[in-house]
Formats: C-alpha cells, sequence, structure tokens
C-alpha cells in the first residue's frame, strides 16, 4: 500500500544515516589512532636516537658522578640516582641525555643549588631504597627541622617523593608538660595522668610541618575529659584548652566540647566525645589551613577551619587521674581514611 511504502523507504533511510555515521566514527578513530602511533614512533626513535649518543658517549649507569651540593662533594653512582622516578625531572636529570648542558663548577663537578643535609637526606633515602625490599613502606625522610622547608621544596620542584614530603613528615613526639603528666616514647609516646583529678596539658616540644598525621588512642578515660588536637602557644596555662590558638576535640563519653580558637562549641559536626577504646587520625593542613579527624568508633571525619597559618602543636589536655592515651604514627590503612 501507499502507507507501507513510504514506511519502508523512511526505514532504508534511516539505516543509510545510522550506517554513515558508524563509517564516519570508524574512521575518525582510525585517524586518531594513526596519529597516536606515529607519535609513539617518533618518541621510539627519538629514545633510540638518544641511547645510540649516550652508548657512543661511553654513559652507563654505573659512572660515578661527582656532585657539588652546596659546596659539599658528593660521589654518586648514577644508577642510585636514577632510582628515583623515572618521571621526574630529578631522573631525567641524572639519566645522561643532558649531562653536557648541566651546570658545573669550576673542577667541572655537576652543580646543585642544595644545602648538603638536604641533599644527603635525599640521597640517603634512594640508596635505602636499593638495598631494602620493594615492599617495604617508608612514610618519612628523617631531616633537621631547619631543613624540612628546603627538602619540601626541593622535592616539588624535582617532581620526587610527593607521598613522603607532603603528609609524613618527621614526626616529633616528645613533650613539654604539666607536672602532672609523665610522657615516654618516640615511635609511640603514652601520656598518662598521675592520681589526681585537674587539667594537666602536653605539648609537642617541636612544631609540626605543614602537612602533618598522627593517631590517638585513649587507653583509660572512658568516664573522664580529654583534649586532643593542635595549638600555637608552647608555653599555656594547664587550662591549654582555652588557649586563643587552641584548636581540636574534647570531652568524654558524657560530654562532647569542640574548640576553636579556645571557644567551646558543644557538639560541633555531630561531635559526642572520647572513650576508652577510641581512636582516631589527625591530620593538618597548615596551607589549607584546616584540621581533619577522622574517629574510627564515630566513623567520622571531623574538620575544623583554621582562622591563619602559625606554628602549629601537638596538643593534649587530661584531667581525671590515671587517663592514659598514646599518639603514634599512622599506618597505610589509617592514611587511606583521607584518600
Amino acid at each position: 500500500s501507499k502507507w507501507s511504502s513510504i514506511s519502508v523507504s523512511l526505514g532504508m533511510s534511516s539505516f543509510a544515516e545510522m550506517c554513515d555515521a558508524v563509517k564516519e566514527k570508524l574512521a575518525s578513530e582510525q585517524s586518531s589512532l594513526l596519529e597516536r602511533t606515529k607519535a609513539l614512533e617518533d618518541d621510539r626513535a627519538k629514545f633510540e636516537a638518544e641511547r645510540e649518543a649516550m652508548m657512543n658517549a661511553g654513559i652507563t649507569a654505573d659512572d660515578m658522578l661527582n656532585i657539588n651540593a652546596g659546596g659539599k662533594i658528593f660521589v654518586v653512582r648514577r644508577s642510585t640516582l636514577l632510582l628515583a622516578p623515572e618521571e621526574s625531572a630529578f631522573n631525567a636529570m641524572f639519566s645522561g641525555r643532558w649531562d653536557g648542558s648541566i651546570a658545573r663548577d669550576a673542577e667541572d663537578r655537576i652543580l646543585l643549588d642544595i644545602s648538603p643535609p638536604v641533599f644527603s637526606a635525599m640521597l640517603s633515602h634512594l640508596r635505602a631504597m636499593r638495598l631494602e625490599h620493594p615492599a617495604k613502606k617508608v612514610r618519612s625522610i628523617p631531616i633537621d627541622k631547619v631543613y624540612e622547608r628546603e627538602l619540601n621544596a626541593v622535592c616539588k620542584f624535582y617532581g620526587l617523593f610527593h607521598d613522603l614530603i607532603e603528609f609524613y613528615g618527621l614526626l616529633d613526639l616528645q613533650f613539654m608538660k604539666s607536672s602532672q603528666l609523665e610522657t615516654n616514647g618516640e615511635e609511640e609516646a603514652t601520656i598518662s595522668k598521675t592520681a589526681t583529678d585537674s587539667h594537666s596539658f602536653a605539648v609537642g616540644i617541636s612544631e609540626l610541618m605543614a602537612q602533618s598525621m598522627w593517631k590517638v588512642t585513649v587507653v583509660n578515660g572512658c568516664s573522664h575529659w580529654m583534649f586532643a588536637g593542635i595549638i600555637a602557644n608552647n608555653s599555656p596555662t594547664d587550662l591549654s584548652y582555652s588557649d586563643p590558638t587552641a584548636f581540636g576535640w574534647a570531652g568524654s563519653s558524657q560530654d562532647s566540647q569542640v574548640y576553636v580558637a579556645g571557644k567551646n562549641q558543644q557538639g560541633l559536626g555531630g561531635w559526642t566525645g572520647w572513650t576508652t577504646g577510641d581512636s582516631a587520625i589527625f591530620k593538618l593542613d597548615a596551607e589549607g589551613k584546616t584540621l581533619k579527624m577522622f574517629h574510627s568508633r564515630h566513623n567520622t571525619l571531623y574538620v575544623l577551619s583554621l582562622a591563619e597559618r602559625k606554628n602549629w602543636r601537638l596538643h593534649v589536655n587530661l584531667y581525671g587521674s590515671l587517663d592514659k592515651i598514646t599518639l603514634s604514627k599512622p599506618n597505610n590503612e589509617d592514611e587511606a581514611r583521607f584518600a
């Protein structure tokens, strides 16, 4: 009939249009694939040319390089430096491809404008990588606090060790404290109250790095008050939680205090207090002006905004007799809470 003919005609037209669209898409994808293939071939040819040039120049992974870092001379095997991430500028710098253009001193030694302790810390980490099992997890590069900022900047510039420098700087677990508190330990610090009910503080001797993480575990303190957080005052009173630079979470199983610049904001963010057995992971981002805490029992991430960047320190305040907490460095599972 007339109508069925029109329907068949329309159907054939739609099918043809669909086939044309598929052909056009396939042609586009084929063109894109050819472009990517050519780019890969060009990269391979460039790589082979560079490798041949390096071989002709006698450059090998076993070369011993003399490096002048901030006036101190280091003798380093090239292969050690190439343990740096392959995509990093540091790896490229010592690959041999740029040996002719690297800055050198009067004795033809490679010249780096880096403080000797900083380069030494980087080199020590690379040498440890060579000797340790690949599965070994390292969360920090130890260095004197005076050089932490430079180490961070140098590693960022060269594209090195982001996960180690950014968040897991050396955590100093030594404290200034009230006379009624006892502290001990290095990898894990125990802070305990003597047999008297009264407020007592513990404040970190060292300032925290701009990006820092630590773990707090309540060993004993189910019915007593405690505070955990940060402070910028290194000599507060025993009521340290009320200091204008104090930020953190306090209370007990019957109380839920949150201190922002030393002022209590009861139950802020749904906070319901501490109890025995609690554990929490803290993360300070001084640049981003935040203090975060993931509380395991609550399964909740709490966040406090910091008004400005200060020289922050670890900060604890205990009240009840025989109350006890531990502070430690987070493990991989703990760190994943902030991923």
